[in-house]
């Protein structure tokens, strides 16, 4: 009577570690599709020139996601990683503002719309999401020359956070205090008002902010331009 018992308990804890498996299986969903704009190579002018540069760099083709990466399908991506679920997220990782406009966890919440850009995401969330997607951020260079481009939809409000992270958000040594004075003496534009804002935003920034006006999108390399994380990325956090 014990070996029956034990055998059927065996039986049913191999039952039980099956149905989760495969109801796993049946849960796990690929992230939703994004439109994305290839982009052709060229030079184009960054807002500060390299030293001993002549002012121009060269882009490598990419792929760029047309719109900003939304509510809806970030609301996939903490689904299925639920270590970046609002209460499970460590906070070296993102600060107390992350995904505070939606209603919990796994609720957006009447407030806040499916299809608008999602904000409230620190550096290492949307770094996460776009591995995730089997895709990753853009650097500077492909988001500034995208946009200049001014491809259909990249730059639109209906699909745009106002401000966007980038792999190498804050590469560069131009500080927000400085705008006003020897930051233009090295621009290539001085008088490309928004660049330097944007410039601006971004070297203020720690990868575990995460602001109401600041989203990200993802991108890939074109096939055979394979894509260097040689960037000094800086990961100081706040506390």
């Amino acid at each position: 009577m014990i070996v029956i018992k034990n055998i059927f308990k065996l039986c049913l804890a191999v039952f039980i570690i099956m149905n989760s498996e495969l109801l796993q299986a049946a849960n796990s969903t690929k992230p939703e599709i994004s439109k994305m704009i290839f982009v052709t190579g060229g030079y184009y002018k960054p807002l500060f020139k390299e030293e001993n540069e002549s002012g121009k760099k060269f882009v490598k083709p990419f792929y760029i996601d047309a719109c900003s990466v939304t509510n809806s399908q970030y609301l996939e991506f903490v689904k299925e990683n639920p270590a970046w679920r609002r209460s499970n997220v460590i906070h070296l990782f993102s600060d107390r503002n992350y995904l505070r406009k939606w209603k919990s966890d796994l609720e957006l919440g009447s407030s806040v719309s499916a299809n608008k850009p999602v904000t409230n995401i620190s550096w290492f969330a949307a770094n996460a999401y776009c591995k995730w997607a089997g895709k990753r951020l853009p650097t500077v260079d492909e988001w500034e020359y995208a946009f200049n481009k001014k491809y259909k939809n990249f730059n639109e409000n209906s699909c745009t956070a106002l401000y966007e992270w980038t792999f190498n958000f804050n590469e560069t040594d131009f500080q927000a205090g400085s705008y006003c004075g020897g930051a233009g003496s090295s621009s290539n534009d001085p008088e490309n008002y928004n660049a330097f804002i944007r410039f601006a935003f971004r070297n203020s920034l720690k990868a575990n902010y995460s602001l109401d006006d600041l989203g990200f999108r993802c991108a890939e390399s074109a096939p055979g331009k394979a894509f260097s994380e040689n960037y000094s990325v800086n990961i100081k956090t706040s506390r």
